[in-house]
Parts: C-alpha cells; structure tokens; sequence
C-alpha cells in the first residue's frame, strides 16, 4: 500500500507544482478548512447523453510529489489530469469516478476539480486543514480531451486516484447504478476482536441482492478510532493492494467518513487501513454485470458542477436533530451524485441524507469530529418525489454541490416533513464582582436576551485555586470549578467572566480544568471574556494571550474568546475607575454583549438590532468585530430605556 505521504517544500518545487497562496475565508487556525464563498445556487447545467459505468484499478494518475507528476501545470494554482487512454482507462469517456487528496498544506483552503477547458465552477471538491493530509471522492465529468482540471486555493500536493469510468449508452446491461437502501455491512466495534490491527484490512463477502458479476458498490466508510495518521484503501477481494487511497485519519481516532465506489470481485472487497481502528461499512448501491437486464435506468447523466444549497447564505441551517429538504433539482433523475459539506458545526456529529419523506436510515453521509472542523464526502443519494432530506445530529451549515445524477423513478414520498427547531441555549455564567453589576443592577438582567439563563457571580472568586475573601461580604466563595459542578443540568455553554484574582503562573492550568468541567456538564462550548486593564495589566495581558492561544488549539475546540477588553477598550461611562468594576451601563453593555456572543456562538440571529429600529444580523456577527466594523457600540439606552 502506498499512502499520500507528507513532503517537504522541495519535493514540491521539484515537480514543478507551486501554488499561490490565498486568504482563507472561514479558517479557525489549525483545525477548520475554507469553502469557497457563499452563494445562492444557479440552474443545473445538464448533459444530453447518458452513460454507464466501468470499473478502473483502483489506479493512480497523477501525484505532484513525483517529478513524473502524471499532469500539467496551468498556473500557479490550476493542473491538468488526462484521464482517458492512460493506464488502462479507455477513450471517449464522458466522466470519472476519482479520489482527491491533498497533502503538506500550510494553510487551510479548498480544491475544485471540474472538466478540463470549462470555467471553473464555484464549488468545492475537497477542504484542506492545515498540515494534514486529506481526502475526498467524487464523479467528475472531463473536458473535451479527456481530462481534468484541479484549482487550490493555497499551496499544496494533489494526488488524482481512479476507481471507474462512464461511457456514453442509451441503455446498457452492465454498468448501471442500482440504488439501494443505506444498509451496514460492516462495524467492527460489534466484535470484541478491537477492530483492524494497523496495515491490516478485511474483506466482505458481496451482500445479498449485489449480483455475483457486479463490477463496483458505492460504499461509505468510517474509520473509528485510528490508531494514528495514516490511510485507508479498497480494492477487490483477491487482488493486490493498490498504491492508492481514499480516506486520511488524522490520528486523533475521532470518526472520519469518505464515499468511494470501489470495483468489486466475485469474492466481495476489501478494506485496508494503514492507521488501524475500527471500521464501518455501508453500502448504498452497486453497478450491474453484464448478466443485467438491459434499460436506460441506473444510466449517469454528468452536470456541471452546480450549488444546491448553501445555509450560510441561504439559512435556516440544520438545527441540532433538525433536517432539511431540498426539491429534486431535475426531471428524470433518481439518484444525486453530490458533495456534501459540513460547515461550521457546532460539536461533533453527522449528516444523513435520504430520500424525502422516507424513514431515516441508521448510517452517516458525512461526520465533523469537532467544532467548527470543516468535513466535505461524496454522497449518492436516492430521490424521492419530494427530494432529498438533510439531518443533522447537532448544529451545522450546509452546502450540496451537485456534480451528476443517475436516470429512473424517485421513490415515493409517503411522510410529512421534518422539523428543523432553532434551539434555545442553556447558559451558565460564572462571574466574579467584575460581573456582580448583574446582581446589584438587577433589571439589567433584562438584556439577556435568546437564552435560558443561570447566573452565578460572587465577588473573590477564583477559577480553581481557593478563594479570597471578599472585604464586602467576609466570605470566600466557591470556585469557578466547583460552581459548575454544582450547577443543575443540563447545560449547553457556561460563560466565565472571572479570574481577576487569579494569578497568570497557573492561568493555563485554570483554563484546562474550567474547560474539562464543563465538558463534564455536558456543555458544547465555553465562553471566556477577556481581561480589561484593571490593577495588574501585565497579568492580564498574559491571562488573555493565553485564552488566544489556547482557543486557537486543536485541543481546545470548544473554548471561544469573546474580546470584551477589545470591545470595551474605548467606553465612555462603562467603568469604575479601577477598569474593572462596571457602572450602571457598562452592567447593561455586559448583558448585551453576553447575549451577542451567545447568538454568535449558536449561530443564531441577534438578539436586538444595533441601533433602535434596524436590522436582526443573523447570524449574529461577534459583537467587538461588528463594534471594530462600524466604529460605535450599540445603542444602549435607545435599546433598553434604562
């Protein structure tokens, strides 16, 4: 087996492949990738002729890493792949069924890969985290010679991997798609065996109803648990592993999903892992011998690449246990060939997609394994009368980029819709006397707005070392640590505006145990404010360098730094001299920036506009860039009457 492996800059000027670097648009550094920018779907752009399927290797074609790149470069940022007529891949294809992966990455970016020669679409084949090697599967129509075109937004190594190609019929016997319901053929975490010893694989049998001359299934497949970065590969059972690839664990062992359809021998397939761990298979259709019957069903029509839906401009988007429909887009399809994107998530989860007003299958079309972590899969998907409906497992964004769809009759829609509800978050605020103005201005309580609520702010706290005793009430409060354990759950976010009587020697180890209690409580995510100068700026200063640092770690997802000394740095009227303690409207600028940054952490619209009469943003941008934008803070007294 032979897996993408990382290279050094130079490997990457000796091929000749140098790609100028772009500004990412939705990065968080280090963890989330960038699709391209949002943008309402246009009409599909449909081909007149039908073709059917031929398996292909798995073969690879092109590898930047390789002086031979096996393509040509266009420019700084577009190559060239011929597909057709070479390494037994016929002529006169009309598209191809490829493995992109990409790999030495400095920055996070995407990959577009379209037909060669045509405009270069705005959509998305593969999202790239920084150095890391990734990978996405998809049906990608060739230009007029044959071949493809790959664009990245930033400087990276390409690897083109072929699995099947289509060409032209108006009926066929072999080659056509046979959709199936999403059914698991494998979950190795069922056995007690510990799942696939690393370099090692397993092979399934043909499930029942694939015939026994099937040339390839479409299958999704998970890995769990991965023992560390590597790959996984599929080919035919009986064969030799091929020197290609179609999935990358990242090695934190979180789930990572890839779709590929997989040429298959009469003994089944198999899949191999570098990385080990468990393995989940589903198969959601297969491609006929040529003992089929022959029709013009299950035949691919290749569109170009094309926007369905994109939430972020075009919301709602998938609520936690929400879904979505989208209408079928064409007439005469059956089943979609689309890349399916999760964007901006708010925990780990999943996206099944099926069949509108049918039953929800118990298997994923593309998994998130952390918060605003990126992840695109190839997903084939059965049409119903209705379309197709998108469920979502927790919060997330969604974009459906549609690259072809197979011919024959959507399946009846017999259910109604489901919901998609915008949640109400369950927020926790842990406070000192820097917070405490929401005690003693009570109505200014008011302004917290969107959520549900629980305050507990005690002057002397600290976050995890003992408490000092306040001078106005001669007690020592518990801690931040053992406030949330003691809060009644459920909780969604806690929120934590102390430590200002902390010291910054252990702020890092303070920030750790606050961030792993609320994990304990169930929270998503943890809000921290920023330090204002007060008495100890130096103190400070580090105390907020650390939250930037840490919220921009892979280990620390769930932790987002809301800049409240930024956003307050030029008030008028908001502090007590000590630019701690707040006055009566900086307690009200609290509450309304609390409310701002937990819409903006829910992606959820804002609470109140800016201004009296104006407009909801939703989502709700974060309060101290809208501040910084606009050059004002909200309205305050035209907002609350106070």
């Amino acid at each position: 087996m032979n897996p993408p492996l990382r290279t050094t800059l130079g490997a990457l000027v000796t091929c000749g492949f140098v790609l100028a670097l772009a500004s990412p648009g939705l990065a968080s550094p280090g963890l989330a990738a960038v699709v391209p920018a949002p943008f309402v779907g246009t009409a599909v752009s449909v081909t007149e002729s039908t073709s059917r399927f031929a398996a292909v290797g798995p073969l690879r074609l092109a590898d930047t890493r390789e002086a031979v790149c096996g393509c040509s470069r266009l420019d700084a940022q577009t190559i060239r792949v011929v597909m057709a007529g070479r390494g037994g891949v016929p002529g006169g294809i009309a598209a191809a069924s490829i493995t992109v992966t990409a790999t030495a990455s400095d920055l996070a970016g995407f990959v577009t890969a379209f037909p060669a020669g045509e405009a270069r679409s705005e959509t998305s084949t593969l999202n790239l985290p920084v150095r890391a090697d990734t990978s996405n599967s998809t049906i990608i129509a060739v230009g007029a010679t044959g071949a493809i075109d790959l664009y990245a937004s930033v400087g990276t190594e390409l690897i083109v991997d072929v699995t099947g190609v289509f060409t032209s019929a108006a009926t066929a016997t072999a080659g056509r798609f046979v959709p199936t319901e999403p059914t698991r053929l494998l979950d190795t975490r069922d056995s007690s065996a510990g799942g696939v010893e690393p370099g090692a694989g397993v092979t399934l049998a043909l499930p029942a109803g694939v015939a026994p001359d099937a040339r390839a299934v479409a299958i999704n497949v998970t890995s769990v648990g991965a023992r560390g970065p590597g790959f996984l590969t599929g080919y035919p059972a009986g064969s030799l592993p091929p020197a290609t690839s179609f999935m990358n664990p990242d090695g934190t062992g979180a789930p990572t999903a890839a779709s590929i359809i997989l040429p298959v021998s009469a003994q089944g397939f198999t899949i191999a892992s570098s990385a080990g761990g468990h393995v989940l298979v589903d198969l959601v259709g297969w491609f006929t011998g040529e003992a089929g019957t022959d029709s013009s069903d299950g035949l691919l029509v290749v569109v170009s690449p094309t926007r369905l839906v994109d939430t972020r401009s075009n919301p709602p988007r998938l609520w936690g246990g929400g879904a979505r429909e989208i209408p079928v887009p064409v007439a005469g399809a059956a089943v979609l060939v689309t890349n399916v994107t999760m964007a901006n998530p708010d925990r780990p989860g999943f996206v099944t997609a099926y069949p509108a007003g049918t039953g929800r299958p118990a298997t994923s079309s593309v998994n998130s394994p952390a918060r605003n972590v990126i992840r695109p899969n190839l997903a084939i998907t059965s049409l119903s009368t209705r379309g197709i409906v998108y469920f979502s497992s927790h919060g997330t964004d969604l974009i459906v980029d549609m690259t072809g769809y197979f011919t024959g009759n959507p399946v009846a829609a017999t259910l109604p819709p489901p919901p998609n509800v915008a949640p109400v978050p369950r927020v926790l605020m842990i406070g000192d006397s820097s917070l405490g103005g929401l005690v003693d201005v009570p109505q200014a309580q008011s302004a917290l707005r969107g959520f549900v609520p629980t305050l507990d702010a005690k002057p002397c706290r600290r976050l995890y070392q003992p408490s000092c005793t306040s001078r106005f009430t001669n007690i020592a409060p518990n801690t931040a640590v053992d406030a949330i354990n003691a809060a009644a759950g459920p909780l969604d976010i806690v929120l934590i505006k102390t430590g200002y009587n902390d010291s910054a020697a252990d702020f890092e180890t303070a920030v750790s145990r606050v961030v792993s209690t609320a994990r304990a409580k169930g929270a998503r995510l943890v809000i921290w404010l920023t330090y204002s100068e007060g008495d100890r700026p130096g103190n400070y200063n580090t105390a907020n360098a650390i939250l930037q640092r840490l919220a921009g770690n892979a280990a620390y997802p769930d932790l987002a730094v809301a800049d409240w000394r930024r956003y307050a740095a030029n008030s008028s009227g908001w502090y007590a001299t000590d630019r701690v303690h707040l006055l009566t409207a900086g307690v009200w600028a609290t509450a309304d920036f609390i409310s701002r940054w937990v819409a903006h952490a829910s992606h959820l619209p804002c609470p109140m506009p800016w201004t009296p009469g104006g407009v909801l943003d939703n989502p709700c941008p974060s309060p101290e860039d809208y501040a910084a934008a606009t050059g004002s803070t909200p309205n305050l007294r035209g907002l609350y009457g106070f």
